[in-house]
């Protein structure tokens, strides 16, 4: 099996993150709403990837994987809980912060923390929890020695029924929770088997002509537009999927391609924009509040910039935390 690092993927897990932070920080009017409903291949990718660099691997490297991710749940639910008492301190009292502190004993908090990978800290990092999940459903499928059609069988029935529950009855204007299609069975684990079969057949993948990428990207385009503004919006639109083949097509037939340096310094810090960039996306519009012409055109035009600048500084703080874990893995 290859085992070359593939730098595109690297490169493109980075845009994917760049994608996250559209999703949540968005631009000004139709341009933010444009950017969020292209930007819903972002986390599918993610958990992609992740089954994509587990086929074939060993139950104690998947072990390994889990610990890795519970020490970074743990490490920024810290950080985000820390964050939000600073926030509810400084707009509320003492008691404000017990309320706040109390949600974390709430039944229906846990409930949907441990079923629905909801955390209270904050909501987007219920993709590292799903993922946790996803590595735990699939130890125990490498350890059973399941059959690979059954896996997939699964995989893709639950991928069809997160269209169904999403896309699907949101054209009928039944609207179903976020969290009872964005969690580790509806979205997790049928990417991640995605993952899976993309390795295993990237050889024939890597022969797919462009004019059949081009054609996939623009279908992902319109239908995905088309169906936020006719359909209402989804976590996942059946224009995601083909935007998402685009991807997968772009980071395996370019996979040699030669970077400059400096990006390739940038490997590993996607994870890090994706979990601190909302708390950068905070104290950027704090600065603005306090530093800031209060004028609708000043507004505006703020809005616009804001995602940018809130993917530029997450990227360097990114760095800066990937370069002391090195010297920290170094000493030792």
């Amino acid at each position: 099996m290859n085992t070359q690092k593939n730098y595109t993927l690297e490169l493109l897990k980075l845009f994917a993150s760049y994608m996250v932070v559209f999703i949540h920080i968005k631009f000004y009017g139709k341009m933010g709403i444009i950017m969020e409903t292209l930007a819903r291949f972002a986390v599918p990718l993610f958990f992609l990837v992740s089954g994509y660099y587990s086929f074939q691997i060993k139950p104690e490297k998947i072990i390994k994987r889990i610990r890795h991710l519970l020490g970074l749940i743990v490490f920024a639910a810290v950080c985000y809980t820390l964050f939000n008492i600073v926030i509810v301190f400084l707009n509320g009292t003492v008691g404000d912060i017990a309320s706040y502190l109390g949600k974390y004993l709430n039944i229906g908090t846990l409930i949907n923390l441990f079923i629905f990978n909801v955390p209270v800290s904050s909501v987007h990092l219920w993709y590292l929890l799903a993922m946790v999940y996803v590595y735990v459903a699939f130890y125990f499928v490498t350890m059973l020695r399941l059959n690979e059609k059954v896996i997939f069988i699964v995989s893709f029935s639950l991928l069809f029924l997160h269209i169904l529950l999403g896309e699907c009855l949101s054209a009928l204007g039944i609207v179903v929770p976020i969290h009872i299609v964005r969690n580790f069975a509806l979205m997790g684990i049928p990417f991640f088997a995605l993952g899976l079969f993309v390795k295993k057949h990237e050889n024939h993948m890597r022969a797919i002509p462009n004019y059949i990428i081009i054609t996939s990207t623009i279908i992902g385009v319109f239908e995905s537009i088309f169906s936020r503004y006719f359909f209402g919006r989804n976590e996942l639109y059946i224009g995601s999927l083909f935007i998402l083949f685009t991807m997968v097509c772009v980071f395996i037939k370019y996979s040699s391609i030669q970077y400059p340096h400096f990006l390739l310094a940038l490997e590993g810090c996607s994870t890090y924009v994706y979990i601190f960039h909302l708390i950068i996306s905070s104290v950027i519009t704090a600065a603005y509040s306090y530093f800031g012409a209060y004028t609708q055109s000043s507004l505006i035009i703020f809005k616009n910039i804001r995602p940018i600048l809130v993917c530029i500084v997450s990227t360097i703080f990114a760095f800066c935390i990937t370069q002391l874990i090195k010297k920290i893995q170094h000493k030792k």
